[in-house]
């Protein structure tokens, strides 16, 4: 097994080590890095944040919660002009020794034989239109656009990946201002993307009214008559409602769509030949989410589901499954915990090993819940592709893998080794930034050459780095 190293938005960190580092990633099994989005990003630490953060850059700008971030390189205007969108402004401050030094870094790692791919390479991105995102040409312009402008000002790398545009997948209060609510998925912009697919939208969203009624009235006979009993019995479950079967599929309809029209716009365009990297939930999320893995590796060169499975934060397997049933539970008081989880098996097609209510999932990481889900969730994602190479799943374990409980070193020993027994080769750890030095012990003996501190001058970070 290899891995692909995540080197995110810590760009100066690795640019002013990048031979020590790369001999030591290398040495450890390393063969590919995935970077970006190609500007030099900084933060300014908020009060109490516990994730550690450099200096500012002068001349950069504040995004998000407490980051600032300088473009990496100019636009080329006739890249904009060719797809008809506005290019973005060149940044007040070029930074050119960062930018010279972040070309020297990605070519000596292409002379190493390091196969690169570019992470948020649409970032920063000149306006869109107002449609909706899965719809708007001018928004998949944009993107595209500033996407070709990337990889064509650093033809060191081999293709892109893009995490997202995709439909929501939580149903917890505590997301319901965020992307991922299920429930605020059907704007009015919506529309005529549904129109476009034959899909009667007020259809949709009466389903999905109805969908957010019936879980909030679960009835217990119905969740012992119908859990387990398979597609038959989840459509009763559920309410046997054809428009909400009809609402499911119109996501994955318009998630394939919009990822087909952008890879073949992206061929079309582009000067050489790219790789294109998408990076879905995991297998069992990921319908929900809008992918269809078997339709997508049609025409996706590589598949990156997220192989994230600690509990709480976000994004994880455990914590979605639990915020799913102990939001049920909260919405439907007659309705124990153990009949709760049956709905939530009934939706995903999941069985938790040792997991019976709430109190159970903090256990849930189990010896068994790597050998079954690990397992699963894996050998699910192979049966898409034609060759296992193109299946490149995130990882992140470590102290706080977004935000969510700690996965120690033996969690990613468990899990490396499910998942290679199920046939994986090749994985993505997200990311350098806050690599520990146990994970990096059991990557190398796994991946490469076993890493020992006291015989090597590498030092996993191991920083809490944004």
């Amino acid at each position: 097994m290899n891995l692909w190293m995540d080197i995110l938005r810590d760009l100066p960190h690795v640019m002013d080590n990048h031979e020590r580092l790369f001999d030591a990633w290398q040495e450890g099994g390393v063969d590919g890095l995935v970077i970006g989005p190609m500007e030099f990003v900084s933060a300014d630490p908020m009060p109490g944040d516990r994730f550690v953060t450099g200096n500012l850059i002068p001349g950069t700008q504040l995004i998000d919660r407490n980051f600032v971030a300088t473009a990496a390189y100019d636009p080329n205007p006739t890249v904009y002009e060719r797809l008809g969108v506005e290019a973005p402004q060149p940044p007040d401050e070029p930074l050119p020794e960062l930018r010279a030094q972040l070309e020297k870094t990605l070519q000596a790692a292409k002379d190493r034989g390091l196969h690169i791919m570019l992470m948020y390479a649409g970032s920063g991105a000149g306006p869109g239109g107002d449609g909706h995102h899965l719809r708007d040409e001018r928004s998949l312009n944009a993107h595209l656009a500033r996407m070709i402008d990337a990889l064509e000002h650093f033809p060191m790398a081999d293709g892109a990946i893009m995490d997202g545009p995709e439909w929501g997948y939580e149903i917890a209060p505590h997301h319901m201002d965020h992307r991922s609510f299920i429930f605020h998925n059907l704007p009015e912009n919506v529309a005529p993307l549904c129109a476009d697919l034959g899909y009667d939208y007020q259809a949709l969203v009466a389903a999905k009214d109805r969908l957010y009624e019936r879980l909030h009235n679960l009835d217990p006979r119905q969740v012992r008559l119908h859990g387990g009993g398979g597609l038959l019995g989840s459509f009763q479950l559920f309410g046997a409602d054809p428009d909400l079967t009809a609402w499911l599929q119109f996501r994955v309809d318009s998630v394939t769509g919009f990822f087909r029209r952008f890879r073949e716009a992206l061929t079309a365009e582009m000067s050489r030949s790219v790789k294109l990297g998408v990076g879905p939930r995991s297998a069992a999320f990921a319908p929900l989410c809008g992918y269809d893995l078997a339709q997508m590796g049609d025409f996706i060169d590589v598949l990156l589901p997220k192989h994230y499975f600690w509990h709480r934060g976000f994004d994880g397997f455990v914590g979605t499954v639990f915020r799913w049933v102990e939001t049920l539970c909260d919405w439907n008081p007659k309705l124990s915990e153990a009949e709760a989880l049956t709905v939530v098996e009934a939706l995903f097609g999941i069985t938790l090993p040792g997991v019976a209510g709430l109190s159970d999932f903090e256990s849930a990481l189990s010896p068994e819940f790597y050998e079954q889900i690990v397992t699963l969730e894996t050998s699910r994602a192979l049966a898409a592709v034609d060759d296992p190479n193109r299946i490149v799943p995130w990882l992140d374990t470590g102290r706080f893998p977004h935000d969510g409980d700690p996965m120690t070193a033996a969690d990613l020993r468990h899990l490396l080794r499910a998942a290679g027994d199920a046939g994986l080769e090749r994985f993505l750890y997200h990311h350098q930034g806050c690599l520990s030095e146990g994970e990096w012990v059991v990557i190398s003996e796994i991946c490469g050459h076993p890493w020992r501190a006291l015989g090597s001058d590498y030092r996993p970070s191991d920083k809490l780095s944004l």
